[in-house]
């Protein structure tokens, strides 16, 4: 899936058990399924770890890129 946001290009890129977070071609984190929901990471850091949804762990992964940008 592609999405645009902002100035950079947003792609998921789904294996067996990770979604990874790509910008403009570059892997900035990924999501993982866990047992109470998901857990999302920028770079290899945990920053949520019970997301209700791939969606929610995904807003806290750019919200992080957006800080760090």
């Amino acid at each position: 899936m592609r999405r645009k946001n902002q100035n950079f290009d947003v792609e998921l890129i789904v294996n067996d058990q990770q979604t990874q977070v790509l910008v403009d071609k570059k892997q900035i984190g990924y999501i993982e399924k866990a047992d109470r929901g998901f857990v999302g990471f920028f770079g290899q850091q945990a920053i949520i770890n019970q997301a209700k949804d791939e969606d929610e762990a995904l807003q806290v992964i750019l919200a992080s890129f957006n800080l760090n940008h």
